[in-house]
């Protein structure tokens, strides 16, 4: 083989090689686009859980603030019990706090949570928990029934998109007077 045909014969590998490194390169940037993308939507569901959870930790330790209030004697926990079934909408708000107005129409976009709050006993539906409020205790040898202890559930709920399956939290704790 002549020079000039090796000369054109290597122009026609330069331009096949260059293709093909252009196409693994894309596909490479592609993958990499892919991962960051995904790991952003990770990142969103993993605040957004965050955020949640401190929604129901700050309700929580309101709740329990409140104390069983002992009035009436009968039943202790009266003020707490009528919490039962309070559902509120929440928004977090920059500072780190639930608020519990909606956002102004021209505020940036803020991820409504449902907030609802569980106190049993009355138990629904037959549940008792676990282990169950109902059950006797025995302290130094005696019998002592739990029927003042109430078990408080707070759960937070948001959808990440419109449209798309709820998620939830949920934090519980027992309150006695």
């Amino acid at each position: 083989m002549n020079t000039r045909a090796l000369r054109r014969h290597a122009r026609g590998l330069s331009l096949l090689e260059t293709m093909a490194t252009a196409a693994v390169l894309m596909l490479g940037i592609l993958g990499i686009l892919y991962t960051l993308l995904a790991a952003s939507r990770h990142n969103r569901r993993n605040n957004n859980l965050n955020q949640a959870t401190l929604i129901a930790e700050q309700e929580l330790e309101r709740v329990v603030n409140l104390r069983c209030s002992g009035e009436p004697v009968s039943d202790p926990c009266a003020n707490i019990k009528q919490l039962d079934n309070s559902v509120r909408p929440v928004w977090w708000s920059a500072n780190g706090r639930m608020r519990e107005l909606e956002p102004l129409a021209n505020a940036p976009p803020h991820l409504r949570y449902d907030l609802m709050l569980d106190v049993d006993p009355p138990f629904e539906g037959g549940e008792q928990g676990a282990p169950a409020l109902a059950r006797v205790i025995a302290p130094h040898g005696t019998q002592l029934p739990l029927d003042q202890v109430v078990n408080v559930r707070v759960t937070v709920s948001w959808a990440e998109e419109p449209g798309a399956p709820r998620r939830a939290v949920a934090l519980q704790t027992r309150m006695a007077p």
